[in-house]
């Protein structure tokens, strides 16, 4: 069949499926102000790379490594796979219409906030996060753009092209790309090599919200100048050892992921100013106890376990068990106390200003105040940013 390459559909306003919300000192780290000017900047600057002609309604987007697309009028309804593009939808007042499993999905940003999130909305494409994907299931959800990456999907499923063209002509195109988090990709030099800003204003096009999101990069440069303006001198700043695909200390086998600008999941201890304890020797597959103690991290980040695990979760399954291993006992970070977590494969704009306000008190109590253990109990008087104005910018007051 032959590919559809506009969406014929009509689009109510711009905001009919807005959420409901409530209303409620050191130097600063060269490397990571560059990095986060470079992102703003770059994100900027893509924006003149779409053409729109607002008066015919068309306006064609693109995004790597999909071919560019010319929308006829702006999508309604949008899919998604497990990570960073559900967060980015919800971050610009639009409910999901279709996903893959929530069981990791950061729901529990979402309740904080009073945003509603109701899964009787949402077709489900998969039984789970990642497995059991049925074609069929997109044809049910008919999703007007799918933002999911065509390497992603392709992981867990046995598609060839012609099977996305079969989706893409009944439904809409599919126009996601691939945020790094593993090891060697966060670093390399592969194509598409998006930040989560630059894929964010990508999304924003889409749904011609190019307000909202200028609106939530001056929001998050307001962050960024808080925790630059806090931190201690470079050579103050810890190392940090960052594990993914969960910790199990019993097991003996972890996997660490890079401190890098790329690196989506990690992007939290990277602008706080930690040093990459792995820097330049990035192990593919996992490593064991004697690894990690021959680094000795002064920290050690599960990433992802903010999102995934409540406090008590993440004592049980990682602190205690670091504690009562007798390799664990050998690790700084141990002994320290200096066992954190971040969020992880999730990370988009909302879950992004949560867990880089976590990690900061984790790290810089000093700085920053203590962190309390839970998100939601931070105190109203030492947050971070400011809570309200966040939803109002998802609900599209700015």
């Amino acid at each position: 069949m032959v590919r559809r390459r506009q969406i014929l559909a009509g689009s109510a306003g711009l905001f009919a499926s807005a959420l409901a919300g409530c209303t409620a000192g050191g130097s600063a780290d060269s490397e990571s102000t560059a990095a986060a000017e470079s992102e703003t900047e770059a994100a900027t600057e893509s924006t003149t790379t779409e053409q729109t002609t607002e008066s015919a309604g068309q306006y064609t987007v693109e995004i790597e490594p999909n071919d560019p697309y010319t929308f006829e009028a702006v999508p309604e309804t949008y899919g998604v796979a497990s990570g960073p593009f559900l967060d980015m939808g919800m971050a610009l007042g639009i409910h999901p219409s279709a996903t893959t499993g929530l069981e990791r999905a950061p729901l529990k940003f979402y309740d904080l906030l009073g945003l509603e999130f109701d899964e009787s909305r949402i077709t489900k494409l998969a039984s789970g996060a990642e497995s059991g994907f049925d074609k069929e299931n997109f044809y049910a959800a008919d999703a007007d753009v799918w933002l999911i990456a065509r390497a992603t999907l392709g992981r867990y499923v046995s598609w060839d092209a012609s099977d996305y063209e079969e989706v893409e002509s009944q439904t809409g195109p599919f126009l996601g790309t691939t945020l790094r988090f593993a090891p060697t990709a966060a670093v390399s030099n592969e194509p598409n090599p998006y930040t989560l800003s630059e894929a964010f204003e990508k999304v924003a096009t889409v749904f011609q919200r190019r307000q909202q999101f200028q609106a939530w990069q001056s929001f998050h440069d307001d962050l960024m100048s808080t925790i630059e303006a806090g931190l201690p001198p470079e050579d103050e700043r810890p190392t940090v050892a960052a594990i993914w695909r969960g910790v199990s200390p019993d097991s003996g086998q972890f996997r660490v992921a890079p401190l890098h600008r790329l690196g989506n999941n990690t992007k939290s201890y990277f602008r706080v100013g930690m040093k990459d304890a792995f820097e330049g020797r990035y192990p593919e597959g996992p490593i064991g106890y004697e690894e990690l103690i021959n680094v000795d991290p002064d920290y050690i980040g599960a990433v992802g376990a903010l999102t995934s695990s409540t406090r008590e979760e993440f004592v049980d399954t990682v602190v205690e068990p670091f504690e009562n291993n007798e390799s664990g006992q050998r690790l700084t970070a141990v002994q320290e106390g200096n066992l954190i977590r971040s969020a992880g494969q999730y990370m988009g704009p909302i879950v992004d200003m949560f867990s880089t306000e976590a990690v900061a008190k984790m790290v810089y109590p000093d700085q920053f105040g203590e962190w309390p253990g839970a998100v939601g109990d931070v105190p109203e008087d030492e947050q971070l940013f400011d809570r309200e104005r966040l939803v109002d910018i998802v609900n599209g007051n700015f």
